[in-house]
């Protein structure tokens, strides 16, 4: 796994998603982790990349990830003959990561500079997530994300939000207006362990746009009765953890 492995694996489940603007890294010698949060704070992500990057060590942030993910997309990077560095400078006597260099086999470049530490826990102010006990834990199918996003491009106009609750054993979700005039129901799982009878609510789109990303790799979503849902993400790389609070109704 190199750099730029890590690099790509990053930007495919943070910048791609289109609502996740900047991510804190954290790296130790024993463990790097992600930390990032959406504008709007209805999603928190919690990474762990496998491997320890090394490169990583020190506390730093990736903004501007629309720019990230443009470089790293460039046709020129994707052969073997190209490389990701890191490359650090010494502040107060300290060195730290200062920004990525991109360098193809013709020697074409391009650079990115992270985020100093202060200004990345600035930005994100990433709220604390206590943890709760799951009461609903299932792998979710491709069939099922695709009918249910067939059906979120026809009420998402209406509502942007859905519920979930249980009936004898299946996950039923609701979408639609609140006051009924144009709602649909689907199963989305079967055979579920566990209840749930609140009603709350979870936007669609986000929910929809982190389970086609689960669709490549090892996909687990979790929901609490006590209004919260997880969807992991296991890429091979790193493992994702998408919380979204959730909203009452």
């Amino acid at each position: 796994m190199t750099t730029r492995d890590v690099v790509q694996d990053i930007v495919k489940h943070t910048a791609a998603l289109g609502f996740i603007q900047a991510v804190k890294v954290t790296g130790t010698e024993n463990e790097t982790s992600l930390d990032a949060m959406d504008a709007e704070r209805t999603v928190i992500l919690k990474a762990t990349v496998h491997a320890p990057v090394q490169e990583f060590t020190g506390e730093f942030g990736l903004g501007n990830l629309g720019f990230l993910a443009g470089i790293t997309g460039l046709p020129n990077y994707q052969g073997d003959d190209a490389t990701v560095e890191v490359v650090t400078r010494e502040r107060n006597g300290v060195t730290e990561p200062d920004h990525l260099l991109f360098k193809d086999g013709a020697s074409n470049t391009d650079q990115y500079r992270f985020m100093g530490k202060e200004l990345i826990n600035q930005a994100l102010q990433t709220v604390k997530f206590k943890g709760v006990e799951w009461d609903i834990t299932f792998e979710p199918t491709k069939q099922k994300v695709s009918e249910l996003t067939q059906v979120a491009g026809i009420y998402g106009g209406i509502e942007p939000n859905f519920t979930v609750k249980t009936d004898n054993g299946d996950l039923i979700v609701t979408v639609g207006a609140a006051d009924g005039s144009f709602t649909g129901k689907r199963t989305f799982a079967t055979n579920v362990d566990g209840e749930l009878t609140e009603g709350y609510a979870w936007p669609l789109a986000k929910v929809l746009a982190i389970l086609k990303l689960g669709m490549s790799g090892t996909c687990l979503m979790q929901i609490s009765k006590r209004g919260a849902l997880q969807i992991s993400v296991d890429s091979g790389i790193a493992k994702y953890d998408y919380i979204l609070p959730a909203l009452t109704v």
